[in-house]
């Protein structure tokens, strides 16, 4: 009697293993997180990555608008940041934005991103035109008001920053004390700029042009891979590779239905019973 039981339960033991191998073949594993690799990527569409202070304070400078590019410079995160390049400058970017709001650019497919479309370039006469705007300095999560800048005084615009739904211009501003020349990086706000810039948001600046490049190469592609009069790969033609993995999946289902079915019965089986209880 015990040498039955011990059988019945080795057998459903290496069916319940069969079992699980199948499962694992059919069932893709879990995958663990892998540090980004270095290299080119792009801001996701309709997204935008906040770039910070490459210094101990962190602090939100500018974002990156959507379809631009940032160069990953460190793929292991440091203290919950990771380091990028953005216009020739270094800035930091938590762990958990990177990974929402960039992609990897493919390089292969699109060649390398030309230097004028990595990033978003602003001409200061475009912006301000001549006149005086209120600026602002960042520090502890506010914005405060500063002196008052002269259009001619700002020599350069780094990018725009969006904060609680307010957009702000980066700029520098050129001035002089005493005869000494200063130069100071001030915020001013979007409301205070000409339009079209006025309404700029860090998510809502215009795609970048080398979008309508990568267009044309996925056209091209796809022109490629199914020439006219070629039907293979088309809607109505069914893809062989899935048609395959469909059926595959099919008899596994059964196979795994089968299995179940037989340790069961070999686990609970009537007959034997009734053949212990007449004895």
């Amino acid at each position: 009697m015990k040498h039955a039981i011990f059988k019945r339960a080795s057998c459903a033991a290496m069916l319940l293993l069969l079992l699980a191998l199948i499962c694992v073949m059919i069932f893709p594993a879990v995958t663990i997180a892998e540090d980004p690799a270095l290299g080119v990527y792009m801001v996701k569409s309709g997204s935008a990555l906040q770039l910070r202070s490459n210094d101990a304070a962190a602090q939100p400078v500018i974002d990156v608008p959507s379809t631009y590019y940032v160069t990953l410079k460190s793929s292991a995160a440091t203290a919950g940041y990771y380091t990028v390049s953005y216009a020739g400058s270094d800035y930091l970017v938590t762990a958990s934005d990177f990974t929402s709001a960039a992609e990897l650019h493919n390089a292969e497919k699109y060649g390398s991103v030309p230097v004028e479309n990595m990033s978003l370039s602003f001409a200061v006469s475009s912006l301000f035109p001549q006149g005086e705007f209120s600026t602002y300095t960042y520090s502890g999560d506010n914005m405060t008001a500063s002196n008052p800048a002269k259009a001619e005084e700002i020599t350069a615009v780094y990018g725009i920053l969006t904060l609680q739904n307010v957009s702000y211009y980066y700029v520098n501003i050129h001035t002089q004390v005493f005869g000494m020349p200063i130069d100071t990086n001030v915020y001013i706000a979007a409301a205070e700029v000409a339009a079209p810039y006025s309404s700029y948001t860090s998510s809502t600046v215009p795609a970048n042009p080398y979008e309508a490049v990568k267009a044309e190469i996925d056209e091209e592609a796809t022109i490629n891979q199914n020439p006219a009069g070629n039907e293979e790969g088309s809607a109505e033609t069914p893809d062989p590779d899935d048609t395959d993995n469909n059926l595959e999946r099919i008899i596994l289902s059964i196979v795994i239905a089968v299995l179940c079915v037989a340790v069961v019965l070999l686990i609970f089986r009537p007959g034997r019973k009734n053949k212990t209880s007449k004895s």
